[in-house]
């Protein structure tokens, strides 16, 4: 048997590849990925749809790539499938109708699928795969109606591990509070609203450590603005990323309130919680809830006294504060558990 695992982005933005490549290399399963190397700095791994963009992707670019996909299938002569993403399922539905009940779908993004008439065409493709996964169960409230297991964004061994190691003893707090942004940086206005909340004080620092369309932006911004405490440092090797979180105060997950974000759960909420930096976060989304229920964070409506919100915070009791993140985590490694089964199921 050999799966294929279809990816319409770059490897480097889909951490949650490692999740399913995982599994498969622990049952010894044959598996080809097919990935879209956007920006051109993807490592060559399996097969590679090399057209470049900047910007977002449009329509006919997806179409190039399901053609792309279709052929490589064939060539592979794959017998089951993963797709991530609701573009690319949505054009390989002709595909997917000769694969029914041999594909599973990854959901990780509202996309175009909540558009008219796309909804209809995924509606059926879940209706006939073997199995849907989410990663946030707010997407529920925005599919239609179905069966869903929960896919977290995390290594599973790292969490057992985080949960049977010695905790730190408190709170990293250095010359200056850290407040760290650190992956994908597409939002301009929620990142300028913490920027501006805390610029130049003397207590705190900004980092920005990643790439992304307001990258450019924000560190625009700062510069005309004479902003000094606000650092930036573009593409890193992700086996870097735990470096620059381990030194961090707090992890900025702040959005701004639209509907893709207040579903969605992102890998800086489950850094925030394995490595124990509290988050900053959006109030009254999937993820505020979570952080404001545990007490694993500063959930804000707006970025009106900051400052203040964060001391406060660290006046906390970190012990507290650690085995509230462990609860969690133990929460979410029983939504995986699941997961993992019902994949090692369909490759058996």
């Amino acid at each position: 048997m050999k799966i294929g695992l279809i990816l319409a982005s770059n490897i480097w933005f889909s951490p949650y590849l490692s999740i399913y490549t995982n599994i498969l290399d622990n049952n010894k399963v044959d598996y080809t990925i097919i990935s879209w190397n956007r920006d051109g700095r993807d490592k060559p791994i399996g097969y590679q749809y090399d057209e470049l963009l900047e910007g977002p992707a449009r329509f006919n670019s997806y179409r190039r790539y399901a053609r792309f996909v279709k052929k490589v299938i064939q060539h592979e002569k794959i017998d089951r499938l993963i797709l991530f993403g609701p573009q690319e399922a949505i054009l390989l539905s002709d595909l997917l109708i000769r694969y029914k009940k041999k594909y599973i779908v990854d959901y990780r993004d509202l996309s175009i699928e909540q558009k008219i008439g796309f909804k209809q065409i995924y509606s059926l493709i879940l209706k006939n795969s073997y199995a849907n996964i989410i990663s946030s169960p707010g997407f529920k409230k925005c599919l239609p109606k179905n069966e869903y297991l929960i896919s977290h964004n995390f290594n599973i061994d790292i969490v057992k591990k985080t949960l049977d190691l010695e905790e730190k003893k408190d709170y990293n707090i250095n010359n200056k509070i850290d407040i760290l942004t650190i992956g994908g940086i597409r939002d301009y206005s929620s990142n300028i609203e913490i920027v501006k909340a805390l610029a130049n004080s003397s207590d705190f620092k900004c980092r920005f450590v990643g790439k992304g369309n307001a990258s450019e932006k924000i560190e625009s911004y700062c510069k005309e603005n004479n902003i000094k405490n606000v650092y930036f440092q573009g593409y890193y090797p992700k086996e870097e990323e735990p470096i620059h979180i381990k030194e961090s105060t707090f992890m900025n997950i702040f959005y701004p309130r639209i509907i893709t974000h207040d579903t969605a759960m992102s890998n800086r909420f489950y850094n925030s919680l394995i490595y124990k930096k509290p988050m900053i976060v959006t109030k009254n989304t999937t993820q505020g809830d979570y952080a404001e229920k545990y007490k694993v964070g500063v959930v804000l409506d707006d970025c009106h006294n900051l400052k203040n919100k964060l001391l406060n915070f660290l006046e906390t009791d970190f012990s507290e504060y650690a085995k509230n993140c462990n609860k969690l985590l133990s929460l979410f490694l029983e939504d995986e558990k699941e997961f993992v089964n019902k994949i090692e199921e369909f490759i058996s």
